[in-house]
């Protein structure tokens, strides 16, 4: 299969834009979270879970999505995945218009909803990259996921400035962005990929604990969501507490961080490929320690205005590199799955990796609102991130020089299969 991205045109907007409305509703909710805190009398753990909810499905069913994907084709699997995600955002309406007795509950069903389909197109999404661009797939993979970042870059914005403007036209216009890609993906479906060939039903998903490498990558991935997701729901809260933002002021700051991280992916992606994932892993992984640290001892020092500056300055450094640390991991991911597994198992490979990345999403969240409510401190809460991040360096420190064999490894026969 040719390695350029030009042949594949078609596939790689429809994957682009799969993408980016999946993110959009993903961080959609972000800083709505404040307003339903008090609609719906919801203290700061309870308003976290709905933002950790998202990432449930595809912790319990990651390897199934990605059983989905390597038996059905990663082209069906978005295109349906895009359906049930507009059908959440109506369930949204609903519940935000409190038309239904339970709305939290309601709230909760839809976040799961949303979770599940978003969690198959990431799941297909990349698997399909992994085998259109096989020898480029850190490139590929850095532009969908930079793509996803502005998704949740807009997210946000579109969410705050929709939300204050009216409750029910937000999520109406949320789910007529989302039922417009259908369209887009479903023209190409057959070009996105079908059934996998290879596919062995044998597999054990054992062999994601077993294998040192794919394990210790997971670890990694699922640390990095975890200060992603702790960030994601607890600044909104953090901004609306100390300033008394509104939506929108929220959703401005939250714009600033995540283009940090979409920029960050595109970059980090390219040079994975030319050099290899292992450097960029180091480096991200340190700035990412040094700016959480930044973050707990500025909230300390300062207060007003200039602690939020600088906290939102360290932020936006945080999220450019957590990419670093963040991005390479797919290619590393895809090499390692391939040489313990073979051929034939993309999906597989990704949805057990989906996985490991809901894990640290899921507890991202659920460890920032609890210290908050124990602490009562923004400061200690997302300072003592550092703590996660700096095992994260010490563990890709100590494993350099395997990471890179595994990589390399796999990487040159590829391009000697493609010459």
């Amino acid at each position: 299969m040719s390695d350029s991205p030009q042949p594949h045109q078609r596939a790689f907007f429809a994957l682009v834009f799969a993408f980016f409305v999946n993110f959009l509703g993903y961080a959609f909710i972000v800083p709505i979270l404040p307003s339903w805190q008090t609609q719906f009398a919801l203290n700061a753990t309870q308003a976290t879970l709905l933002v950790s909810l998202w990432a449930v499905p595809l912790f319990f069913f990651g390897p199934l999505t990605g059983r989905i994907t390597d038996r059905f084709g990663a082209g069906r699997t978005v295109l349906v995945s895009l359906v049930l995600l507009t059908g959440s955002s109506c369930l949204y309406i609903v519940a935000t218009n409190e038309w239904f007795s339970r709305p939290f509950l309601l709230l909760a069903v839809a976040r799961l909803i949303h979770g599940a389909s978003g969690a198959t197109i990431m799941t297909a999404g990349l698997a399909a990259a992994s085998q259109l661009w096989p020898t480029r797939f850190g490139e590929q993979a850095g532009k969908l996921l930079g793509v996803a970042a502005i998704g949740g870059l807009f997210g946000p914005v579109l969410g705050g400035l929709l939300f204050t403007w009216g409750e029910g036209m937000a999520f109406m216009v949320l789910a007529g962005m989302t039922l417009a890609v259908v369209p887009v993906v479903f023209l190409a479906t057959t070009e996105i990929g079908g059934p996998s060939k290879g596919i062995s039903g044998t597999v054990s998903i054992g062999v994601f604990f077993t294998d040192p490498i794919l394990f210790r990558v997971g670890v990694l991935l699922a640390i990095t969501t975890v200060a992603t997701g702790a960030l994601e729901a607890g600044v909104p809260l953090f901004l609306d507490d100390t300033l008394g933002f509104s939506s929108a002021q929220i959703g401005g700051v939250l714009l600033v961080m995540v283009l940090m991280q979409g920029i960050g992916s595109v970059v980090w992606g390219r040079l994975v490929d030319r050099k290899g994932p292992t450097r960029y892993m180091l480096v991200g992984w340190t700035v990412v320690v040094l700016s959480l640290m930044g973050v707990g001892v500025s909230g300390a020092l300062f207060s007003g205005d200039v602690a939020v500056l600088v906290m939102i300055c360290l932020l936006g450094a945080f999220q450019f590199s957590i990419a670093a640390a963040q991005i390479p991991m797919l290619p590393m991911i895809d090499t390692a799955t391939t040489r313990a597994l073979g051929e034939g198992n993309p999906g597989l490979a990704f949805g057990a990796f989906g996985a490991a990345w809901a894990a640290g999403t899921i507890l991202g969240p659920l460890l920032v609102g609890p210290v908050f409510d124990l602490f009562g401190s923004w400061s200690i809460a997302l300072g003592g991130l550092a703590v996660p991040a700096l095992a994260a360096l010490a563990l890709t420190w100590s494993n350099r020089d395997d990471l890179k064999e595994c990589y390399e490894e796999e990487i040159s026969k590829r391009h000697v299969g493609s010459s």
